[in-house]
């Protein structure tokens, strides 16, 4: 999916482990989340301003340390965990281990990899590894339009991602348009 920018992208994969692909639930994110998931676990030190695109969604941010504290946070509220790439080195729950505490509990996992440079193929390290969404700035490393970005991940996912954005109306992500020259020159950013 190629949203308005890493941000976009935060805000639309949150909305999708939120809402998913019902209607009614989309409608209602942020100001009505009566039974809905709507906690968000991070590791303290993965805190950074762009996580208030998750916030959009109506979510609460669960801050955990270590492995032990995201398995006692875990609850029937929660939508999914957050980890951000460029901070791997300063949690004590590495990229790895994280991916296989979200398997364990079936809940989604969500790597902001916004500001990773590149080779191409560190494009799809991160799904490979077992994220469920890794999203990319299409500027940065990639070289793409500084407006526009990458979500990659689980298919349903990003059909749920699409649902809660541009161009459909009444969701938390409408502002977020991607116009055709972004589409096109993240295409060619991607395949040069």
């Amino acid at each position: 999916m190629v949203p308005s920018g890493a941000a976009a992208a935060l805000r639309a994969g949150t909305a999708a482990c939120v809402a998913g692909s019902d209607a009614d639930a989309i409608r209602r994110i942020p100001t009505d989340m009566t039974g809905l998931k709507t906690e968000v676990i991070i590791q303290k030190t993965h805190r950074y301003g762009y996580d208030h695109a998750v916030r959009n969604c109506g979510v609460n941010m669960v801050e955990v340390e270590t492995a032990a504290d995201l398995e006692r946070a875990v609850s029937k509220r929660t939508a999914m965990m957050l980890f951000f790439n460029a901070n791997n080195n300063d949690g004590k729950i590495k990229d790895e281990e994280f991916v296989t505490l979200g398997k364990k509990y079936g809940i989604p996992t969500f790597n902001d990899a916004a500001a990773d440079s590149l080779p191409m193929e560190n494009l799809f390290k991160r799904t490979k590894m077992g994220f469920d969404l890794v999203t990319f700035s299409g500027g940065k490393g990639i070289r793409g339009p500084q407006s526009a970005g990458l979500l990659l991940g689980r298919r349903d996912l990003i059909h749920a991602a699409r649902m809660n954005t541009s161009p459909n109306g009444d969701t938390v992500g409408r502002g977020n348009k991607v116009n055709k020259e972004e589409l096109v020159g993240m295409l060619a950013a991607v395949e040069s």
